[in-house]
This record gives C-alpha cells, structure tokens and sequence, in this order.
C-alpha cells in the first residue's frame, strides 16, 4: 500500500476546506494541481478521510506492540492498555521502537553541545507538563435505550429523564455506590400517537423546582408531568416539532418554539396558551432560530425577521424593543443576570452582546468561520463559544477579543454546554466524539498571568480534562446535559443508546 505526495496533499486541501480555513486551502491549491485530483475523486472521498486514515494509523502503531517479532502474542500490559490511543502516544511508541540517531562528540553541531543545556532543561519542564496534561478517557457509567435529549431534576440529584424514539419519556430514580448505577424507581411518560411513525420526544425542560417536567413531540404537543410520572397538563397548539422550553424564574410561564419558528407563552399552572408570535413567512425556508430565553419573570427575548432578536412582555402583543445587528438565524439567545447584559450568537458568524436600553450591540466577536452551535456567559466578563468549525473560544468584554481557543479533530462541532457549576464545558461532535475543557484550570492560568487584558494578543490553549468516542460508526451527538454537581455528563446520540459519563 503506497500513497503519492500528490495524492497526500489533496487529502490535506480537503481537511483544510472541511475544517474552514479557506485561505489555506486556495494556497496550497495555486501551488500543486489539486483541481484535477478534486474532478477525479471528489465523489469518491467522504468527508473527514484525512483524519479516519490518521487515526487508523495511530492504531496500527499501537497494535504493532501487541504481538513481537516472532509472530507471538505478547504479555498483557494493562498500564499501557489503560491509556487512550493519542497521536502523541503512538509517535513515543514509534519513537521506542526506532529511535533517531543523536550526533555527539565531535560529530555534534555547535548548537547542540553543552553550552545549551538550559534549553534542554526547558524541554524536560514541557515534556512533564504535556505528560501532566494527558488526556484521559471518560467512563460510561450507565447507557439507556436510544433518545434525542435528557435532562436531570434540578433540586433531586438523584433523579434522570430521557426522551425515547417510541413515543415515550422515562424518568429514574437511582442510587450512585462507587459510580455505579442502582435503578430504584422508573417511570414511563407516554405521547399516544395516531399513526405508525414513531412520536419521538423532541426536547424536555424540568421546572426550576424540579416537581415537574414538560415533554414535547414531533406532531407538537406538549405534556407537562409530575416527578413522579403523572401526567397533570396538556399544552396543544403547536402543529411542528417542539425544539425548546424555557420556565420562566417563578415556573408560573413557559416559553415554547417549534421548528416553524412559531412562539408560545402558556400559563404553566392552568395550561392555557396566552400569547402566539409567529413572524416567519410563507415563503421562507431558513429558520429564524432556535433558542429563546426569559429576562426576567415577564419579560422574553425571541427571534424576529432577518436576524432581529424581539422583545416582548407577558400580555402585551406589540414588542417593546427590537435589537437589529445579526443577519441570519439565531442560535443563542442567553441572559446574564448578574452584569444584565443579553447574548446573541447567529449563523452569520457573530457573537454579540446587548445592553438594556440601547437597539444597537456594545459588543461584537469575530472570529468563527461556519454557524456558531452555542454560546453561554462563563462570568460577568467571558463568553465560551463553539462552532461547526470545529473550534472552542473565550471572548472576553473587556478586551473585545478572544483569549482562548481550541481545535478538535477538524470536524463538526454539533453541540456543546456548559456546566453548572462553570468548571467544565463539553462538546460533542460529527463523529460522535465528546470532548471535555477544563475551564476552571484557563481561568486560574489567566489569573496568574494577571487577567484576560495580558493575553489578548497571544490566546491561550484550553486544556482539555478528557475525551470519550462512540464505538457505532456514523452516530454523530445531538445532546449533551450535566447534572447539577457538574461531574456526570449524558449525551445522546444520532444512531446509539444515551450514555452517562464520570467527568470527575
């Protein structure tokens, strides 16, 4: 098996317009004949094959340590099997078994003698922090049959729900010995259907007291459950899949959309919807968003026409602001109630931050060269972003910039979320693979650099605190939650069962 540097260099331009770097790929494609490799095989080559061929790769050099020079199976070495295969590994396996050749004595350069062996001292201190900086690989703790979203109860740690394809939610309620899961109680939530095709469950929002969960379904219905599993409500006005509910801060509101973009207010105690917003016009295919938020118990943000974010209070039809900056769809709308400041992310590649009183963004961030997926307020100063550019970001308001960034693997970004406690933010991707930052450990890195100002030209690396991969090929993560202590993690996947890992 052979490959060409022709052909190697196609696969590098390909991971290069995959990944966003447009200005890249254009140079390397002036300097080789790129274009008549991409007529011949642009059909034949999937997406990610650069990095699928690299990873095989790494396993193939780790596999290589698996059996001896005589064809025998050698000793198990189950150190070595607990670590995770990582491009770094497998070039210091390679690095073991073909060592380079290191002049001395009288054959070494200048620069290379005695005289640079403070650099060397240098490179040992790298060398331990990289090894200090390993990553790990996140456990599965517990799976559940296969579902788009789940959520646990915000007051009873102990409590978790799921959204299942068959038309259904369930609720359990467990006991945690030693990070193993012991189911105690389950509960089925059921969404009749009329027809064959599956009612699956689109998205769900415990309320903020955690007594009851609102479930809502493809055809558009909403019911709203005890903690228990009783069903105490039916919210029916939405004729498409319902793709998030906010609870307003008192849970006496709930704020619903759907994917035709049409916006709902309902009394969460009686049932009733109060208010219908729905600005899409007929002849619009693009989506307006896909996120709302509440700014405080009355007052709502939702996404208006040609990226305009509307403001609204309970009872009043006629909006009493209308923030105009964005010019695609909406993907963050998120409220910062200690600074009042409101967040905006768009498919037009923009971050933006919102005073009160004022139509016009005090801040704007550019950076992102594909749709931004999520957004969300580290503090009062830091927003933390991610994109389909498969990129991680903190902006910080102060300097205007971005102090910190990170890259995985080149793909799709999907989702990402942040967690409760602002430690962790995780992000799950294309390929199925879910990738943990260790937020916490940046902020004290920036705190003894003496603040995000000293960082504003050179951004930092976000490290990362560990990974987990999808063992079914083509699932891709279409939800992540964590729990309200931050150390467990659920994510759901396109075409696998929902697991939960120990992020610890």
């Amino acid at each position: 098996m052979s490959i060409t540097s022709e052909e190697l260099n196609y696969l590098i331009w390909r991971y290069l317009q995959e990944a966003g770097h447009e200005v890249s790929a254009l140079a390397l494609q002036e300097e080789t004949r790129l274009l008549e490799f991409d007529e011949m095989f642009k059909e034949h080559i999937p997406i990610g094959t650069l990095v699928n061929l690299v990873q095989k790769g790494i396993l193939y050099t780790e596999s290589e340590l698996l059996v001896r020079y005589d064809g025998e199976v050698a000793p198990v070495d189950k150190e070595h099997y607990e670590k995770d295969f990582t491009l770094v590994q497998a070039l210091e396996v390679d690095k073991q078994r073909f060592p380079e050749l290191v002049a001395s004595g009288r054959f070494a350069l200048a620069r290379d003698s005695e005289e640079n062996k403070e650099h060397e001292v240098k490179a040992e201190d790298e060398q331990k922090e990289g090894e200090d900086s390993f990553i790990k690989t996140l456990q599965c703790i517990q799976t559940f049959p296969p579902g788009f979203v789940s959520q646990w109860n915000p007051k009873n740690p102990s409590m978790f729900a799921w959204g299942q394809k068959d038309s259904s939610a369930a609720v359990v309620l467990y006991r945690e010995d030693q990070g193993t899961w012991d189911i105690q109680e389950k509960f089925i939530l059921t969404h009749p259907t009329t027809s064959d095709k599956p009612n699956e469950v689109t998205c769900m929002e415990w309320s903020p007291s955690g007594e009851s969960l609102l479930t809502g379904v493809e055809n558009g219905e909403l019911r709203l459950w005890s903690a228990q599993g009783k069903l105490q409500n039916i919210l029916s006005y939405h004729m498409a899949p319902v793709v998030c509910i906010k609870w307003n801060p008192d849970q006496t509101h709930v704020l619903t959309c759907d994917v035709d973009n049409v916006t709902i207010v309902w009394n969460a105690l009686s049932g009733t919807a109060l208010q219908r917003f729905n600005f899409k016009e007929a002849d619009m295919s693009e989506s307006l968003g896909v996120d709302i938020t509440w700014i405080d118990q009355d007052k709502f943000a939702i996404p208006g026409l040609q990226g305009s974010i509307m403001i609204f209070n309970i009872g009043v039809n006629k909006p009493m602001g209308k923030l105009m900056g964005h010019t695609k769809t909406l993907t963050t709308l998120s409220y910062n109630e200690s600074n009042k400041l409101l967040l905006s992310a768009s498919d037009d590649l923009t971050l933006r931050v919102w005073r009160g009183g004022n139509i016009n963004s005090a801040h704007v961030f550019y950076g992102h060269s594909q749709s931004i997926t999520y957004a969300q307020w580290v503090n009062d100063d830091i927003i933390i972003s991610t994109s389909m550019d498969s990129t991680v970001c903190l902006w910080s308001l102060k300097c205007n910039t971005a102090i910190a960034t990170a890259t995985i693997s080149g793909l799709p970004n999907f989702t990402g979320l942040l967690s409760p406690d602002k430690t962790k933010f995780a992000v799950g991707t294309m390929d199925g693979e879910v990738m943990v930052y260790d937020v916490e450990k940046l902020l004290l890195k920036l705190e003894e650099m003496g603040g995000s100002t000293k960082v504003a030209h050179n951004p930092l690396s976000i490290p990362v605190l560990g990974d987990y991969q999808s063992s079914n090929e083509g699932s891709y993560v279409v939800h992540l939650c964590w729990n309200q202590e931050s150390d467990e993690l659920s994510v759901s996947y396109s075409l696998d069962k929902v697991v939960v890992l120990s992020v610890r």
